[in-house]
């Protein structure tokens, strides 16, 4: 009996490569820092969207409670964010960015715009619009699966 080999769609291992390259690029300066790759979306996170609590964070990046616990624990302590509490819920704490926080989340800004320019490169903008319809889809698609 001959076993049936697995065959992995292409656009899989090509969206793995992105993938790879971001935290690549990344890994090389977030020493200088002095931030994780743990870290780094979920301070982000918290400048796109000031306000957040962790439950909020929870969902947003699909990871246990703990784990937010433990990352926003480390981001408190390297005075980039601050909780403070909600004035509408004495219960919830709110996760903005210090000024350190917000400084570096502006060199991360940079750093990822010279990361996209290196992968985008002459692609035209057309094609960026029709691949990013795609990757909604299969972002959409991803969270009703994580979600069920």
């Amino acid at each position: 009996m001959v076993e049936e080999t697995i065959k992995i769609p292409r656009y899989l291992n090509q969206l793995s490569d992105i993938l790879k390259s971001y935290e690549f690029h990344f890994r090389k300066h977030l020493d200088d820092f002095d931030l994780t790759m743990g870290e780094l979306p979920i301070l982000l996170g918290i400048y796109e969207n000031e306000g957040l609590n962790q439950i909020d964070l929870v969902k947003k990046f699909h990871v246990t409670e703990a784990n937010i616990s433990k990352t926003t624990k480390h981001l408190l302590q390297k005075g980039l964010i601050i909780k403070e509490v909600d004035a509408e819920n004495n219960t919830k704490k709110l996760l903005f960015l210090t000024e350190d926080g917000e400084k570096l989340c502006i060199k991360l800004g940079k750093l990822f715009e010279e990361w996209k320019d290196m992968i985008i490169g002459e692609i035209p903008k057309d094609d960026l619009i029709v691949f990013s319809k795609v990757l909604l889809a299969f972002s959409e698609n991803a969270n009703i699966y994580i979600n069920k």
